[in-house]
């Protein structure tokens, strides 16, 4: 299950990333709109460079030039944990539910 778990926080965190690298491949230099995209997610610009640097030393971003920095990186990667954790949360909660209606009628 654990194994599961980060499998699919490292996609989740993957496809954001993909998403937000994507968005400055059309502008090689400027880094406006992976800017709009993290912002739109509820993050803090400070984090997000003005144009590209180089992402060598990260994770789960593009590692040559990229428009992803390392707080990035962790602020997705808490987000992601948060959201598959409540939709986790949010399922079980409804199995509980089910199964408790369930023995109630029996």
């Amino acid at each position: 299950m654990c194994a599961m778990w980060r499998l699919q926080v490292a996609f989740c965190i993957a496809s954001v990333l993909l998403s937000l690298s994507s968005a400055a491949e059309s502008k090689a230099r400027s880094c406006s709109e992976v800017r709009q995209a993290y912002s739109a997610k509820g993050f803090s610009l400070v984090d997000v460079p003005h144009q590209e640097i180089s992402g060598e030393h990260l994770r789960f971003c593009p590692q040559g030039y990229t428009c992803c920095t390392l707080e990035m990186e962790e602020n997705l990667n808490q987000q992601s944990k948060l959201d598959f954790e409540n939709l986790v949360e949010n399922s079980s909660q409804s199995m509980r539910t089910t199964f408790s209606h369930q023995a109630q009628e029996v």
